[in-house]
């Protein structure tokens, strides 16, 4: 508990009590169904949050897990091909409205490397954020798994977990 004090207008305190972050948070609650010793609690806590811990990490010898996934490679080129499709439809344009097909051309070829960049760029955030949302699956999943690990052992040793 966090204790909160304030001042009133007569110039006494007041002391306030306000649950803590971690309080507010839902937090199982472990009964000594056998007439466990609150050390002997505590010991079997710590016992199997360390058994836990090993059935969301294990610690044998197992292959590292795989890097996270990195976005693919850009093609190679995606700038070249962007400039060469704008060159190509403003130069026709220029030329079927009359006008100098080369300028038409620089122009076109300059909005298709600037499009081509933009697209890569969302390409890139997309895959970002793809990997971003696996690892805080992954992380939520081996929460929960040592959440029913925790439990499981001490309903095991003779506590009611709820």
């Amino acid at each position: 508990m966090r204790w909160i004090v304030a001042r009133t207008f007569g110039g006494a305190f007041v002391a306030v009590t306000v649950a803590a972050a971690a309080v507010a948070q839902a937090q199982p609650v472990i009964y000594p169904a056998k007439g466990q010793s609150p050390q002997q609690q505590q010991q079997d806590q710590g016992q199997c949050q360390g058994w836990a811990q090993s059935q969301v990490v294990p610690t044998s010898a197992a292959a590292p897990p795989p890097p996270a996934s990195a976005p693919p490679p850009a093609p190679q080129g995606g700038r070249l091909r962007g400039a060469a499709k704008g060159a190509a439809v403003g130069a026709a344009g220029a030329s079927a409205g009359g006008g100098d097909a080369g300028e038409g051309a620089a122009a076109g070829a300059a909005v298709g490397a600037i499009h081509s960049r933009r697209k890569a760029k969302r390409q890139k955030a997309q895959a970002q954020q793809q990997a971003q949302q696996q690892s805080q699956a992954q992380a939520q999943q081996a929460k929960e798994t040592f959440k029913k690990a925790w439990g499981a052992c001490l309903d095991g040793r003779g506590y009611s977990v709820k």
